[in-house]
């Protein structure tokens, strides 16, 4: 009994002790971590923004075809998805551009690893 008095003291003691520490620590890591990593947060940053764009880009497009069919259909005409291909290229090729580069960078991280 004396010895499970004395071993909780102890902790009861040294927990205010380690709950400062690890709040230290837990600051010092993180301003080092914040350092270290700055060019990649802001690397992500700029990916996020441009696919941002690039949603935006896709909202407007998809918006203008549903103008498009809502118009055609009034004309009672069809339309066909092929007429769209062409003006989807250029979205499909900057996604395809921006996930080349995010892997870029994730094959990089892991390198480093």
């Amino acid at each position: 009994m004396g010895m499970e008095k004395f071993y909780r003291t102890v902790r009861q003691t040294f927990g205010v002790e380690k709950k400062q520490m690890k709040e230290e620590l837990k600051d010092e890591v993180t301003e080092e971590l914040r350092e270290e990593f700055t060019e990649e947060i802001s690397y992500i940053e700029a990916q996020m923004k441009e696919y941002e764009q690039f949603v935006a880009e896709i909202n407007h497009l998809m918006s203008k075809m549903r103008k498009e069919r809502i118009q055609q259909d009034s004309r009672k005409e069809q339309i066909k998805m092929d007429d769209f291909e062409d003006d989807l290229e250029p979205l499909k090729a900057k996604l395809q551009q921006l996930e080349e580069s995010m892997q870029k960078r994730l094959d990089e991280q892991k390198a480093y690893s």
